[in-house]
């Protein structure tokens, strides 16, 4: 199907992801690749990892996740929603903003595992009643390198005009 990406039109670019969902995503311009993502996880639909892999034998990747919500939420009420789960599962949040990737409103979370030393940062979108979480991940002594290339890739976010 022309537009989706598994299209021939798409496959040339490599990186390039549209979603059906209304947004598209591409890595192009960094030497990261863009992975099919594991089938039993259905909410992620593409991943882009990092050619090298770390001391640990992590790869460092960015990880795109849907969310098809019940109802429509703002950012600020969904990131509420799911803010005081970090903690729950032993994670320490470095910083909580909201913010703006192109014209688009984004909430920034940079969080941090002290037991296994892996950091993230998540960039959050919501347009009507979905929901996409673009999460960062590496080694902590390496992230900060890692998330400088993530955010390359974030950057080019971008809901489409249609609003599905």
């Amino acid at each position: 199907m022309p537009g989706t990406s598994s299209s021939a039109v798409i496959a040339e670019k490599p990186g390039l992801f549209y979603s059906p969902k209304g947004f598209h995503l591409d890595s192009s311009k960094t030497v990261w690749e863009q992975r099919q993502p594991p089938t039993d996880i259905p909410s992620l639909v593409t991943i882009y990892t990092s050619p090298h892999e770390v001391a640990n034998g992590q790869q460092a990747a960015l990880t795109v996740r849907v969310d098809d919500l019940s109802r429509t939420f703002t950012l600020k009420s969904y990131v509420k929603k799911w803010m005081q789960d970090y903690s729950r599962f032993g994670f320490d949040v470095l910083s909580a903003k909201p913010i703006r990737v192109n014209s688009q409103a984004a909430f920034l979370l940079d969080i941090v595992s002290p037991e296994t030393a892996k950091q993230m940062r998540q960039v959050l979108f919501i347009r009507q009643k979905t929901a996409v979480v673009l999460t960062c991940r590496d080694d902590k002594d390496t992230f900060a390198k890692t998330v400088s290339i993530c955010n390359d890739i974030i950057r080019t976010f971008t809901w489409t005009n249609s609003k599905r």
